[in-house]
């Protein structure tokens, strides 16, 4: 009895698709992991009067190809603080600074009574603050001191998108920027309250500023958006950091909590 056609063209072709080797599946991407790299070098003149650079930075692993542009942007930060050559790898660039730091101590010192010698002192510390299979949050702060009335201080805020490796834009977080700020304004001058309860906002920031401007400093949290004004950046030494967290429930049709998780 004849058989249909059809029947011998897959008769003769199934032995050659049975016998051709599988497609090998494509190599996993090794999971992202974030570790807190630190570095601490001291250099003293004396016992009581050293120059110290006392560091503490992410460094990422696996993850994408972005991985790579996440750290040269956060090794970038660190040439920033350390006042590093950034022509130099950083260990080495990080050597030099400490022994620079050292040489402005020594000068510094020569001119100085012994009795009112100090240490300088340059740190940086870093932790993680929200981790999502899609989004990274850093906090870095910094504290230094090379003399003077007071020390200076700040911190650095930064949400990348890992399948970028870029820092996201404060438009692609809040709908509406304009009228997030008078939300950030009440904010502002609530957290001066407590020490000054009449304060208002024109009493706070530097005269030339009518308004208060948008932050150059945020990043995403579980709880909502985190925003920072640093010393000397809308308003004086004095007035101090300003740290502020909207929730999710305060931003409202601002910001897409689900757009996060």
């Amino acid at each position: 009895m004849s058989r249909h056609p059809l029947f011998w063209v897959a008769a003769i072709a199934l032995p050659f698709f049975a016998c051709q080797p599988a497609t090998p599946p494509a190599p996993a991407t090794p999971p992202l992991t974030v570790a807190i790299t630190t570095l601490r070098k001291e250099n003293c003149l004396r016992d009581s009067v050293c120059a110290t650079l006392d560091l503490s930075y992410p460094v990422l692993t696996g993850g994408t190809a972005t991985t790579a542009a996440i750290n040269d942007s956060i090794e970038a930060f660190v040439y920033l603080v350390t006042e590093a050559n950034p022509n130099l790898p950083l260990p080495l660039a990080i050597d030099s600074a400490a022994l620079k730091m050292l040489a402005q101590l020594r000068e510094d010192d020569a001119i100085r009574n012994r009795d009112y010698s100090m240490s300088y002192v340059n740190e940086l510390k870093s932790k993680v603050l929200w981790q999502t299979s899609r989004y990274l949050s850093l906090e870095m702060n910094t504290y230094s001191f090379s003399g003077g009335a007071h020390g200076m201080y700040g911190t650095l805020l930064e949400t990348f998108d890992l399948t970028t490796g870029q820092p996201l834009a404060l438009t692609a977080v809040i709908r509406d920027t304009a009228a997030l700020r008078p939300l950030l304004e009440k904010a502002f001058v609530a957290d001066k309250q407590t020490e000054a309860p009449d304060v208002s906002l024109r009493d706070l920031v530097f005269p030339e500023f009518q308004q208060l401007p948008m932050p150059a400093i945020y990043c995403i949290v579980p709880e909502g958006v985190r925003f920072v004004y640093n010393p000397y950046e809308v308003a004086s030494y004095a007035v101090g950091q300003t740290d502020i967290l909207l929730s999710w429930q305060q931003l409202g049709t601002l910001a897409d909590k689900a757009k996060w998780q």
